[in-house]
């Protein structure tokens, strides 16, 4: 059967519009915006990523043990796309006074991840289903890092660009209805093998004995987590250093954070033929070393210039953590099915998601003890000591470089042997 790869791309719409507008601007417009106490947004977000954690794991094993007549996968992104816009949208539109502002701010963005998780997780599923050899992946992880670069575009850069100018709610409504419209548009370039399904059950309590006996995956994770963490520090106090340290524009800060994702959007391509050439475990090395590059000027910038020369360095990394980190994984998925004889696609995305989203705590504790410890106040002149600017500097620069060291180390003798699956003859991309 033939495969659409273009338009399963259009998934990362939904997946990283959502995500990175999060990430990004969530902490910014409850604590600067709306002046929500510090200490309890901060507070809910890491109780959100613990429920997030649970949430992957459970809901892999949900996913990977389902049965319909329409697949396991595509039913959960057809019923719930519609109900994560939906509540995207209110996380930006709150409809209580200030002081349940941060037990609505809790209540949302746990039933946002929820829906959104069943549906990203079920989405990315599909990618090591539907495309089998790493021929087919690399071209098939084109198209849709090309898409997720201008959802970051979308979900990054524009906000300050319509926040500023239109509102907060009239953002949280553009951007949920692309978004939305991302994921149903995904369907039409889906598809799910019915010999895949029929393989064998997992279970939940077998999560511990693949992190026992996988020594590839916990290195991947480890340094899936370390990156990740990082790229989600940086966008997240980025909003902060622009204000209270170099004091830029509404305008600015979207350049910035457009010349990331435009940088990132153009290397994908030299990216994927890099992969090809050299293959997936020295490439990602690489990887890590071009995002420490971006971070470095980071320290001491004290104008625009400065972190202009940084987002290019930081979106050639990024174009390349794009292009690796769903292949890596695959091979992770492929190496375990030639090993067991079944495919575990949601259970090793529920563990790497449950991984993940605990550094959403990590990155919650990091904000509240240096904007605590600083002194940080909210106010729209932007004014800071040089001890909460020196804070800034430390969260966007100085910890991220550490954690790449760490990742560097971590993932340079990946055990894992490069993919080698080639794709069944009835499936072609």
């Amino acid at each position: 059967m033939a495969i659409r790869p273009k338009w399963y791309a259009l998934g990362n719409l939904g997946s990283n519009i959502f995500s990175q507008a999060f990430a990004t601007f969530a902490l910014f417009f409850y604590i600067d915006h709306l002046r929500a106490p510090l200490g309890a947004i901060t507070a809910a977000m890491a109780v959100q990523s613990v429920w997030h954690a649970v949430l992957n794991p459970a809901i892999g094993q949900w996913s990977d043990r389902t049965r319909t007549r329409f697949g396991r996968r595509i039913p959960y992104i057809a019923g719930l796309s519609l109900p994560v816009g939906i509540l995207f949208f209110f996380l930006w539109h709150p409809v209580v006074s200030h002081q349940w502002l941060p037990a609505y701010f809790l209540f949302i963005v746990m039933f946002f991840d929820l829906t959104y998780l069943t549906v990203v997780l079920n989405w990315t599923s599909l990618f090591p289903e539907m495309f089998r050899s790493v021929q087919q992946r690399t071209r098939a992880q084109f198209p849709r890092q090309v898409v997720g670069v201008i959802a970051l575009l979308i979900g990054v850069a524009a906000p300050p660009l319509l926040y500023g100018h239109l509102g907060w709610t009239a953002m949280g409504f553009i951007l949920a209805t692309i978004g939305t419209a991302g994921f149903f548009l995904s369907l039409f370039g889906s598809h799910e093998e019915p010999s895949i399904a029929s393989l064998p059950h997992w279970s939940l309590w077998e999560s511990p004995r693949i992190l026992r006996h996988e020594q590839g995956f916990r290195q991947f994770l480890a340094m899936n987590f370390l990156v990740q963490l990082t790229l989600g520090l940086v966008p997240a106090v980025l909003p902060f250093y622009a204000k209270y340290v170099l004091h830029l524009s509404h305008s600015m800060l979207s350049l910035v954070l457009a010349s990331i994702f435009v940088t990132a959007m153009i290397l994908i391509l030299p990216w994927t033929r890099l992969v090809r050439k050299i293959g997936s475990h020295q490439s990602i090395r690489w990887t890590i070393g071009w995002i420490a590059a971006g971070l470095l000027p980071l320290l001491w910038a004290h104008g625009p210039l400065m972190v202009l020369v940084s987002a290019v360095f930081l979106g050639s990394g990024l174009a390349g953590f794009l292009t690796l980190a769903d292949v890596l994984m695959a091979e992770i998925i492929d190496y375990d099915a030639r090993q067991t004889g079944r495919r575990r696609e949601g259970i090793f995305y529920g563990i790497n998601g449950f991984i993940l989203r605990l550094g959403v705590s990590v990155q919650a504790l990091l904000l509240y003890i240096v904007l605590h410890s600083t002194g940080y106040h909210a106010n729209a002149h932007g004014y800071a000591s040089i001890s909460v600017q020196d804070g800034f500097r430390a969260l966007i620069s100085g910890i991220p470089l550490v954690f790449m060291a760490l990742a560097f180390w971590t993932i340079y003798r990946f055990s894992i042997p490069e993919s080698v699956v080639e794709a069944p003859e009835s499936l072609t991309v």
